[in-house]
């Protein structure tokens, strides 16, 4: 078996402890970032680049009192992290004070993941181009132009402080997202899958959902208003990876969110939500793997959100916590929304008249008091009438509160983890089902594609 991308734990110790060393502050904090990253495009059905590079980055960070500055470095001789010690440390006595800052944390228990998946860390450009040749293929027989790109991680990262911490964890990930268009560029589909195992990229079904919703999707009129929409798992996960950083306690308790009580503090413990609606995060969590820990060091480990619609925990940051004498509580690392049993092809045949929506671009924040998004549907809208796909239609921006959708959930079918950036790299690992909702705003037609 190859070797694990990025250097050995122990290496990355060394270096950890090594600037630890030659640190004069009161305080230093070292996290490096350590593996390989690769890709593969393709765009007018063929691959146009591929390639891949090793990197190692090493961020310090030093802090006099309450004075707190960083730097980032690549290179790993003595004297060069001498020298960027130097830098944080000059940096550091020169910025205002951070009124917030608490000491860095000392040794800390890290529960264990295999978030490291050797047929990812050992994807070779080889089997990549074979992907996308199933998707090349697949357009060139269907008489249609492919565009993809492929995303794909190996490495390791640590934390190191001058208290004695010291923790490291090696993952992988990988995106792979498709575009299929017409000749005339008037008809689009899009699929995508991201894991952490290179196994679950379903490189077949992407070619065929792409070609297909470019081959059905052509839009026609249809008026913006409320409907009761089916959200396919990428659209939903869009949308969640917005929500999952809502979860805080600081802005609920200052009355800056919609988890804010209006009496004073928050709203932990209250139904807030459709009963079919339960989110967690889990940092062990298969194919969706993170580090055990953040970017200060603390813990991470399984915590629940919403149970059965209702609110149970907010992060609390380590400041926060000690200003209202509680338990410091970390925000997510993924983000899991439990699924149910129904199928797409049932939320079809239960729904009257609505839209089928794929995937959506260009999502902005709105009002952080209702959770509130604004953005693009996008490669696959749908109008469904009695129970049937009746016609393709236009692409429509939504004005929605992800809060009064989440009230009005009526199916929820089983979950997957999505590509749910914008971007078709890597991003936070999102689980999330199917949804049917009624009452989401598609507020004004849009001639995108």
């Amino acid at each position: 078996m190859a070797e694990a991308k990025g250097l050995p734990a122990d290496e990355l110790r060394a270096i950890s402890d090594r600037v630890l060393q030659f640190s004069e502050a009161d305080h230093c904090r070292v996290r490096i970032n350590s593996g390989w990253r690769g890709y593969t495009r393709v765009a007018t059905n063929r691959i146009t680049s591929a390639g891949g590079s090793d990197s190692t980055s090493v961020n310090i960070t030093s802090i006099f009192g309450k004075r707190v500055a960083s730097v980032d470095t690549n290179r790993l001789d003595d004297s060069d992290l001498l020298n960027a010690v130097r830098r944080s440390e000059q940096m550091a006595r020169l910025v205002p004070e951070n009124p917030e800052y608490l000491p860095e944390l000392g040794p800390q228990r890290y529960q264990s993941n295999a978030a490291y998946y050797p047929e990812t860390g050992e994807l070779e450009p080889a089997i990549r181009a074979e992907a996308a040749a199933i998707a090349i293929d697949r357009a060139n027989a269907a008489g249609q132009i492919v565009s993809s790109y492929m995303d794909v991680r190996a490495g390791i990262s640590s934390i190191g402080t001058s208290n004695g911490l010291f923790g490291s964890h090696s993952s992988t990930a990988v995106a792979y997202t498709l575009t299929s268009r017409s000749p005339d560029g008037l008809q689009s589909g899009w699929a995508g899958d991201e894991a952490n195992n290179w196994n679950n990229i379903e490189s077949q079904r992407i070619a065929d959902d792409a070609v297909r919703k470019c081959r059905d999707w052509r839009k026609t009129p249809l008026d913006p208003g409320e409907y009761t929409v089916i959200l396919e798992p990428t659209a939903m996960g869009m949308l969640m990876l917005r929500m999952m950083n809502s979860f805080n306690r600081r802005t609920a308790d200052e009355g800056r969110s919609y988890f804010s009580n209006p009496n004073g503090g928050n709203r932990i413990g209250e139904q807030l939500f459709d009963e079919r609606v339960n989110f967690w995060s889990d940092p062990a969590f298969v194919d969706s793997e993170t580090a055990p820990f953040n970017s200060v060091g603390q813990p991470l480990s399984r915590q629940s959100w919403v149970e059965n619609g209702r609110l149970v925990n907010l992060a609390c940051s380590r400041f926060w916590a000690q200003r209202l004498g509680v338990e410091a509580l970390p925000g997510p690392s993924n983000f899991i929304m439990q699924g149910g049993d129904n199928s797409l092809e049932e939320m079809i045949a239960s729904t009257k008249k609505g839209v089928l929506l794929t995937r959506f671009w260009y999502i902005r924040g709105l009002n952080p008091r209702i959770i509130s998004y604004t953005g693009l549907s996008r490669d696959g809208t749908f109008l469904i009438e009695d129970g049937k796909i009746a016609r393709p239609v236009t692409n429509f921006r939504f004005n929605q509160s992800l809060v009064s959708m989440l009230e009005n959930v009526e199916m929820v079918g089983p979950s997957v983890r999505v590509a749910a950036s914008e971007n078709s790299s890597v991003s936070t690992a999102i689980v999330v089902p199917p949804v049917k909702a009624s009452g989401f705003n598609l507020s004004s037609v849009s001639d995108a594609i």
